[in-house]
């Protein structure tokens, strides 16, 4: 039995004897000490500034600017269809007949060839101010300008029927010899973006016009063994009318941009043209009148007239515009599509020369133009360089 005792010892005495190599494997085996954690590097919680349209953000000309200023200057060629020629034909007509009722001795005329379109110079600025890529400021200035010879179809022809006392004769009754149309433009425009490349919004043109047109009224009649004076030859041999056209309005539009490319972009826009004012016409008209074949005799007649004038209708432009950094290459269209109308056309030619002789218009007020309504449509091709300037938070260029 003393057995037991002893193998209880020796297994208590090889306890003690390995504990110190059995502690640190059960230390080991202890949850080990949580690492004290670093402070994660504070990030920018300022968004990084990147382009509306596009994700190069080398090319700053790309981004949305702060403010922009762009300079720009062209030319270019035209069609026009003028008013002053386009109303001759239908307004003397009604005058003439109007002039027969009342006068039966007064012959009546009837136009038998119209003007055609006719070519034109054009000459084009503007300065804009953007801001942000919706709003703008526009002052332009675009003018037309055309010279016109005897070899232009710039002219209106009439034929007189016989009456009792004049023979049927032909004539050229008004050839336009110059033509200047001068647009002045201050425009407003909000452009607003429905997508990163299209943009649409109204726009307000406070709009000034000016027309100054020079032309050479012509005559021709014979007259019958039955008029006072018989067989007398009158025509008109030269001599120069200006007319000037003063108008104004304010015009609403619509306009619009499309983004293609990165250096491409699209423009158009439609306005609604409504402008009035006044016309006035004086110059002088010299006449040349033979009896029987004999030696003519010449006087000077003075045509004077004026009025209250309107034009309403559109103005349509469309461009392209091809962009490299701040340069700028722009190529358009502009079409003006107007319907000329007078609310007052006064005054009459006096001379020496009888009116039956070689006037066509009703005298002191003007019915025929008061009752007629005449076209004028001007359409150009243009090309425009230019330059811009911008300003942001990183400064000038």
């Amino acid at each position: 039995m003393k057995f037991f005792p002893i193998l209880n010892f020796r297994i208590l005495l090889i306890f003690f004897l390995l504990l110190p190599f059995v502690n640190p494997v059960f230390a080991q085996g202890q949850e080990p000490e949580k690492a004290e954690q670093q402070p994660l590097p504070k990030q920018d919680d300022t968004p990084k500034e990147t382009s509306s349209w596009f994700n190069d953000q080398n090319d700053k000309f790309s981004k949305v600017f702060e403010h922009r200023l762009m300079f720009r200057t062209g030319a270019g060629i035209g069609n026009l269809s003028p008013a002053v020629l386009n109303e001759t034909g239908p307004a003397w007509s009604k005058d003439s007949i109007l002039r027969n009722i009342m006068d039966p001795d007064s012959p009546p005329s009837f136009p038998y060839k119209e003007a055609k379109s006719l070519g034109v110079q054009t000459q084009a600025w503007d300065i804009s101010y953007g801001w942000k890529n919706r709003f703008e400021i526009q002052s332009a200035r675009n003018s037309a300008l055309g010279k016109y010879g005897k070899e232009e179809p710039a002219s209106t022809s009439f034929i007189t029927p016989r009456t009792d006392l004049y023979w049927t004769s032909a004539f050229e009754g008004n050839r336009l010899l110059r033509f200047n149309g001068i647009n002045d433009h201050l425009r407003f425009s909000y452009i607003h973006p429905f997508t990163s490349r299209f943009r649409i919004g109204p726009s307000i043109n406070f709009h000034r016009y000016t027309e100054q047109d020079t032309s050479s009224y012509g005559s021709y009649s014979t007259s019958r063994p039955g008029a006072p004076v018989p067989d007398k030859a009158t025509w008109s041999v030269g001599g120069n009318v200006e007319s000037n056209f003063s108008m104004k309005g304010i015009l609403p539009g619509i306009y619009l941009k499309f983004k293609i490319t990165e250096w491409w972009e699209i423009r158009s826009r439609l306005e609604y043209l409504d402008r009035k004012g006044n016309f006035s016409a004086i110059g002088t008209q010299v006449l040349q009148e033979s009896v029987s074949g004999g030696p003519g005799t010449y006087s000077i007649s003075v045509p004077a007239y004026g009025g209250k004038v309107s034009d309403k209708g559109t103005i349509f432009m469309f461009e392209s515009s091809f962009r490299y950094c701040r340069f700028s290459l722009d190529i358009g269209l502009i079409r003006q599509d107007i319907t000329r109308s007078y609310s007052m056309y006064v005054g009459d030619t006096v001379g020496t020369v009888s009116t039956n002789d070689y006037l066509l218009r009703f005298p002191n007020i003007d019915l025929g133009q008061m009752s007629h309504h005449s076209k004028q449509i001007l359409t150009e091709i243009y090309i425009m360089p230019g330059a811009s300037f911008f300003y942001d938070s990183d400064g000038i260029y």
